[in-house]
């Protein structure tokens, strides 16, 4: 009787630890999918991210190249005119020309003293280069999710897990889209 009770007992351990195994592989490969689809998401965020700033910033750009410019323009005709003053009243139209010029620049300056178009320019290049910088990690934070996962479901026992509950046998990278590769071209004022 005793060793009916021991081969019960035994039998019984070992479907606990069975039980045990599958709740862990099974809640192993779950953790691992669920942490796939939180980078997809944040890749997701960065790409639309990028997608708004983009947009912001180039029609930010342009109205501040468009500001600078129209000032650029009017110091270039009162230059223009100062140099082709041929009497007095030609100069000292031309000099009006120039201190108004030269006031406008100081206001916009005053203003907001960071707006200049080569701000704007290297305001933009570092937007873009942050955001394709965050983009790109987020890309490899996934691609690590993935490696992961796909690792995780061709090792044993939770190569067994994954037949088991139906989890995918391999998860795709995510790859460079073709022409990703080519540099992208951003003209202003066109």
């Amino acid at each position: 009787m005793a060793r009916k009770y021991l081969g019960l007992g035994i039998a019984g351990f070992i479907v606990v630890v069975m039980g045990i195994m599958l709740m862990t592989g099974y809640n192993g490969l779950v953790r691992l999918d669920t942490n796939i689809d939180g980078k997809y998401a944040q890749v997701e965020n960065r790409l639309q991210e990028r997608h708004d700033k983009i947009g912001q910033i180039l029609a930010a750009v342009n109205g501040l190249q468009d500001h600078a410019e129209d000032i650029y323009n009017a110091i270039t005709a009162a230059r223009q005119a100062y140099n082709a003053a041929q009497s007095m009243e030609d100069l000292i139209a031309a000099d009006a020309a120039e201190a108004i010029a030269f006031t406008d620049v100081l206001l916009v300056v005053e203003d907001n003293p960071l707006i200049t178009a080569n701000v704007g320019y290297y305001a933009l290049i570092d937007e873009i280069s942050s955001m394709e910088s965050a983009l790109s990690v987020a890309r490899r934070d996934y691609n690590e999710a993935v490696q992961s996962y796909n690792a995780a479901v061709r090792t044993f026992p939770r190569v067994l897990y994954a037949s088991l509950f139906g989890f995918e046998k391999e998860l795709d990278y995510w790859k460079i889209n073709d022409g990703a590769a080519d540099v992208p071209v951003i003209v202003f004022n066109d």
